[in-house]
């Protein structure tokens, strides 16, 4: 992977946010994080400023020169051969209203932080063609806090046109923005910051509609959602290996004889049950679920870390057309980065490889049996129903992460009289990939649920990760003698699971285990 940007660290007295200086370089999936929420101050680099302007001015040359350039000189889409009467000084912001289509429910302002700062660095690529201006409009409204209102829908993944053309509109004084976190007209936030609109001359507003930002910013928050839920369903999935008495030796012999990502899921799950020795069951098999949990696990992860690594990758490639190259504006199909996509489509069954095994182990528990545990996890002296029917919205949640499965990128789609007939949906994978991910959460709580009630069944004790799962659990939700309402329950073991500190837990004790990354350290 290329260099990534490094962040400058501020005041150590926290008076300053810390700064990240954007010159084309990758970006990891936490410094966009990072951005996105508004903990680092952006600036674009000086040197890189002036490859900007040369591209421009290669823009400006071929302009008058009479070169016709797509989007600069002539129409876009099915009147791409309609000439526009340009000078460099002309106003193109009409270009970008007229792609301002966009319907649905805001994206959250950390996405668009985050895309923003992906436009600028691919940018200072020098090879976009748009104006230093355009960058600096950029910059200036991440550093004013000026978060424009994206509305979700409006992109089939060959650029996020519809989306970036609302970014663009609140940078020209247009529409509605975020300031400081107060909803208002962008024409008030722009001058309330002390800032003038933007006009777009040139290639400045195909610039700022034609390229996949908004996109590789979902994607990425989207791959640090899935890469948590991975760490923590891996905990969980060990307490109830522990409820249920599993032997550890599959989990050492992957160690031994798996893959790299088996090996290292093999020793995570092999130093949860060394720091919480259980006594295993006297089956000599154990179920698949159990004995398989190295293999699925690592897969998991693998197919997260990997789509990470093409999402870091998008982050300093330019997406445009045309491109600069060696000082030539050049038609590119760049807009259409369909290994990105199709990485991504690749997480969805590895999320569901992942559910499944969580369901099985979830049916497993409940049923009792193994002879440790009772029918239902209740006592047999009660008449109690107990756990038996959860099972029910287990399978739920599974069927809904199975449901998103159906590959979309190869969707058929003509438009623009034909001059458009290719795209990716990037959009609607990353979309069905949060649906998954927001299943698979609750299917989690109700594993760490029953694990929990499974320890205290059998009066265990539990040790290192396996303890703080059941003390995440038990912080709330009592164990249950008799029948009660599980609904809250759930929700609350989600939400505690998912707290940032015990994240920030989880992962620590994974990597203090194993220098290979089981997940992408996000």
């Amino acid at each position: 992977m290329p260099p990534a940007a490094e962040i400058l660290l501020g005041d150590a007295t926290g008076s300053q946010r810390d700064t990240i200086v954007l010159d084309g370089s990758t970006l990891r999936l936490s410094t966009l994080s990072l951005i996105g929420r508004g903990l680092l101050h952006v600036v674009p680099c000086e040197v890189r400023l002036v490859e900007v302007q040369n591209a421009y001015e290669a823009v400006r040359g071929a302009v008058e020169g009479g070169r016709p350039l797509y989007g600069v000189t002539t129409g876009v889409g099915a009147i791409k051969d309609r000439a526009v009467a340009l000078t460099s000084s002309t106003d193109r912001t009409d270009l970008v209203r007229a792609h301002h289509f966009g319907v649905g429910e805001p994206l959250a302002p950390e996405i668009v932080r985050a895309g923003i700062a992906i436009r600028v660095n691919t940018a200072l690529s020098g090879m976009v063609g748009c104006s230093p201006d355009l960058v600096r409009a950029y910059v200036a409204a991440l550093d004013a806090d000026i978060v424009p209102v994206v509305r979700r829908l409006g992109s089939i993944g060959a650029a996020d046109i519809g989306l970036m053309s609302q970014v663009a509109t609140a940078l020209a004084g247009e529409g509605q923005v975020f300031h400081r976190g107060v909803l208002k007209p962008a024409e008030m936030a722009l001058r309330e910051a002390g800032l003038t609109p933007h006009v777009f001359r040139l290639k400045d507003a195909l610039s700022a509609v034609s390229t996949n930002a908004l996109t590789v910013a979902s994607a990425g928050a989207t791959l640090i959602e899935a890469a948590q839920t991975v760490r923590v369903a891996m905990a969980t999935g060990s307490s109830a290996a522990a409820a249920l008495r599993a032997s550890p030796e599959p989990w050492r012999v992957a160690m031994r004889i798996g893959s790299p990502r088996e090996a290292a899921a093999g020793a995570v799950l092999t130093a949860v049950a060394d720091a919480f020795p259980w006594s295993p069951a006297t089956h000599l098999h154990d179920p698949l679920s159990l004995r398989m949990m190295a293999q699925i696990f690592g897969a998991s992860a693998g197919v997260v870390a990997f789509a990470a690594a093409a999402v870091e990758a998008a982050t300093a490639r330019p997406d445009d057309n045309p491109v600069v190259i060696d000082g030539i504006p050049m038609t590119s199909g760049g807009s259409l980065p369909l290994e990105l996509a199709l990485t991504l489509q690749s997480v969805g069954p590895g999320l569901a490889h992942l559910a499944r095994n969580i369901l099985n182990r979830i049916v497993l528990i409940a049923n009792g049996g193994r002879g440790v545990l009772p029918t239902n996890l209740v006592s047999e002296d009660t008449d109690a129903t107990g756990f038996g029917p959860l099972v029910k919205l287990a399978g739920d949640l599974a069927s809904r992460v199975m449901a998103e499965l159906a590959p979309v990128s190869a969707m058929p789609l003509l438009i623009a009289g034909g001059m458009e007939d290719e795209a990716m949906f990037a959009p609607l994978i990353v979309e069905r990939l949060n649906r998954q991910i927001t299943a698979l959460r609750m299917m989690v709580a109700i594993e760490a649920l029953l694990a929990a009630q499974g320890l205290d069944m059998q009066g265990l004790q539990p040790a290192g990760l396996v303890a703080i799962v059941h003390e995440s659990v038990r912080a709330e939700v009592a164990f249950l003698d008799k029948d009660r309402a599980l609904s809250l329950d759930i929700e609350t073991i989600e939400r505690n699971l998912f707290q940032p500190a015990l994240l920030e837990t989880v992962r620590n004790f994974y990597e203090s285990i194993t220098t290979d990354e089981l997940i992408f350290s996000h």
